[in-house]
């Protein structure tokens, strides 16, 4: 019994515990649909290459002939072959090759929609840790607040200050509790999310870390390898294209062979015979050459216009996430000056009765504008790092 409960427990704390974002990462590597998606599709593609590049089947075939030889009872002649249309040299192993360079183009694209969404999931791990964070923060500001509320209603109660003043001290009060509900709801919401995108049994007390945030920097180093998948993914259209060409230019593709035994009524006979396509009396191979040189410079067009587009797009990003993190940089100093110095004093004028209640609360009003400005700010800067490194198709730096 012991042993039971003692078991019990220790699942309990398993679940509590916290989750890191590597961990909910692993998760999504290991039993995601996104992911198993790209395996199955991998091997219905590899599956469906073989089976389309296959050579065809033998074909059986007959024939029967009732005859009526003059001064003789009728009699049956029949025949009967097998054909075989068989590909020349190494046609088969070209037509695979070219799908299979085409299957692989595709699974990097593939690819790159599960990179964009385990980024997707660490923005919201980031937003959820954010919206935690804002949450703590005004909870404890809604703290402070409370402190000296009730000491003000004491005073009121004394006739110290004006019915004025207390109303307008339960009006910032309700607004404060107001903003904290709502930012309590929004962070929950946040972290269901991230459970349930990423297929992690969710409860009440699972949380998430938030130890592990990316930090915030004027800089991020992108390497010279951006774009990979899609580079990779290009070179491989592009040699399967130039593979078609080759294929294209030969001038059999395949013979058909066929061996038939005749019976007739008073001879046997066995046959064999073979034909070959002549290429040259249409202009069809022609047609599929030009189809395959106008692919081939289509997509080179097409990867050059959309380099182009990504480039700019992300030097765009770095340069917002540069002037993101020097607004975050120059928000958090102005906010610990508040914190620091101005607060206090105003709120030892307002205790003094030195400064009005309006001035104390439009101190506070400003202080909390402060601190939303830097929480949108962050937000805004984790969502465009994301995006920056989906954009450039690498997962970490």
């Amino acid at each position: 019994m012991k042993t039971i409960i003692i078991s019990i427990l220790l699942m309990e704390s398993i679940f509590a515990s916290s989750l890191r974002l590597e961990n909910i990462l692993s998760s999504i590597d290991s039993n995601h649909p996104i992911t198993q998606k790209i395996v199955q599709k991998r091997l219905y593609l590899r599956a469906k290459n073989l089976s389309d590049s296959a050579s065809d089947p033998a074909e059986l075939y007959g024939t029967t002939t009732k005859a009526y030889p003059k001064g003789l009872k009728t009699q049956y002649e029949y025949s009967i072959g097998v054909s075989k249309k068989v590909p020349w040299g190494d046609t088969n192993r070209q037509d695979e090759k070219i799908t299979q360079l085409e299957n692989e183009a595709d699974i990097l694209d593939e690819s790159k929609s599960v990179l964009s969404f385990t980024n997707s999931i660490k923005n919201l791990y980031h937003q959820h840790c954010l919206d935690y964070k804002n949450y703590k923060t005004v909870q404890k500001s809604y703290s402070e607040f409370i402190k000296l509320y009730r000491k003000k209603q004491k005073a009121y109660k004394y006739q110290e200050i004006s019915k004025s003043e207390i109303l307008q001290l339960d009006i910032e009060k309700n607004r404060l509790y107001s903003k904290l509900q709502s930012i309590k709801t929004a962070q929950k919401i946040a972290k269901q999310r991230v459970f349930i995108l990423s297929r992690i049994d969710y409860r009440a007390d699972s949380y998430l870390s938030c130890s592990d945030m990316y930090p915030i920097r004027q800089r991020v180093s992108i390497g010279s390898d951006r774009f990979n998948i899609s580079k990779k993914a290009q070179q491989k259209r592009l040699q399967s294209t130039q593979e078609a060409l080759k294929r294209d230019s030969k001038a059999i593709d395949y013979i058909n062979l066929s061996l038939q035994y005749d019976k007739e009524i008073d001879i046997d006979k066995y046959s064999i015979g073979f034909s070959i396509p002549l290429n040259f009396t249409s202009r069809k191979a022609e047609q599929k050459r030009a189809s395959d040189m106008y692919k081939h410079s289509t997509l080179s067009a097409e990867y050059a216009q959309s380099m182009i587009e990504k480039q700019a797009i992300f030097k765009s990003l770095k340069s917002s996430l540069k002037s993101d993190a020097l607004m975050i940089k120059s928000i958090q100093k102005s906010i610990y000056e508040y914190r620091k110095n101005l607060l206090p004093l105003m709120k030892k004028s307002y205790d003094l009765g030195e400064s009005s209640v309006v001035e104390y609360l439009l101190s506070r009003q400003q202080y909390h504008q402060l601190n939303q400005e830097l929480f949108d700010t962050q937000k805004r800067y984790y969502t465009r790092l994301f995006t920056l490194y989906t954009l450039s198709e690498i997962k970490d730096n």
